[in-house]
């Protein structure tokens, strides 16, 4: 009998928490303004397509005030050697607002919620503090500290909590006991390319290996990126591998757009003839900006996974959904 293959999505949901290091509030507000936009629409989306997605939410977003997540936070945190990689030493000069409705950069329980009553719907865990695993200064006790305090939140809403996406995709095989002793059952590690191992975020910013990953969105240099369920399962807890990035649209890069969609669509049926996985992801503020030309790039590789579902048997799961079928 011929294996199915399985079409995963997950995402990567942090609002600003995940930005901190990388640019300010005034430069990115707008792109976390929009995601009170982009996600009820991704949401009906995946409704409408019969979409199973594995959201991975930061943990610090889900409390309800800004009293609650001060009095929450992890006993034992990480003391990176690069200071701005810190989500503590951020919160030491943020001005956070009191709740959702006053700070929607820094909240989100609201969001989680219809999420979790959208169907097909899994929430995971993206770490409590977007935690690095691979960073200078941290340790196993403070990653063990982190993701209970993440997985305690989270199972507000959902319960239990049994995926799990690294930030910055920093998964560390050797954390990977941790995981399973708080009941994880999926990661998402890196794609099998050497051009997506993980990496630290100094290594990240190198500009060869950028260049080259932004190539592959376009041309397969690092090929289909399809797993098999033999890789899958040689891990505990079960990987379930990024295939591709979705990147966000570009008016710059716009005239390419028919070979990105391409790209995405021909390893997804190459996924779906040879009854291996393709996992697609992104964050949800990529759509926060461009959103209408963002979700009709969606909408065609979703038209395409139910085409790929008719023709070949091809099935939506989430991550922990694939990892319940490996066992």
């Amino acid at each position: 009998m011929k294996k199915q293959g399985t079409f995963v999505i997950s995402l990567d949901f942090e609002l600003f928490w995940g930005m901190t290091d990388k640019t300010t509030l005034k430069e990115y507000g707008e792109h976390i303004r929009g995601v009170r936009v982009a996600i009820p629409s991704i949401l009906s989306l995946f409704e409408k397509y019969s979409i199973h997605a594995t959201w991975a939410t930061l943990g610090m977003l889900a409390y309800k005030s800004k009293k609650e997540l001060l009095e929450n936070l992890p006993t034992v945190i990480p003391v990176y050697s690069n200071k701005n990689l810190s989500i503590y030493e951020y919160l030491k000069t943020a001005s956070l607002g009191e709740g959702e409705q006053e700070d929607p950069y820094h909240f989100g329980a609201s969001l989680i919620e219809s999420i979790r009553k959208t169907p097909g719907q899994e929430i995971g865990s993206h770490t409590f503090s977007h935690y690095y695993c691979h960073e200078e200064g941290q340790t196993k006790e403070a990653f063990k500290e982190d993701l209970a305090a993440s997985i305690k939140i989270l199972s507000t809403f959902q319960n239990p909590i049994t995926a799990l996406v690294l930030p910055r995709n920093q998964w560390n095989k050797d954390y990977l006991s941790v995981c399973a002793e708080q009941g994880i059952t999926a990661f998402r590690g890196n794609q099998q390319s050497l051009l997506y191992r993980a990496r630290t975020e100094r290594q990240q910013t190198n500009p060869f290996v950028r260049a080259l990953r932004l190539l592959d969105q376009y041309l397969p240099i690092s090929g289909m990126n399809t797993h098999t369920d033999a890789y899958m399962s040689s891990f505990k807890p079960h990987n379930i591998p990024a295939s591709m990035f979705l990147r966000p649209y570009s008016k710059t890069l716009s005239f390419f757009e028919p070979i990105r969609l391409w790209r995405i669509k021909n390893a997804m049926t190459h996924a779906a003839k040879t009854g291996t996985l393709f996992h697609l992801w992104w964050h949800p503020h990529n759509f926060g900006v461009h959103t209408e030309e963002n979700l009709k790039t969606l909408e065609k590789i979703l038209i395409h996974a139910q085409h790929l579902t008719k023709k070949h048997g091809m099935r939506s799961a989430s991550m922990s959904e694939v990892a319940s079928r490996l066992s």
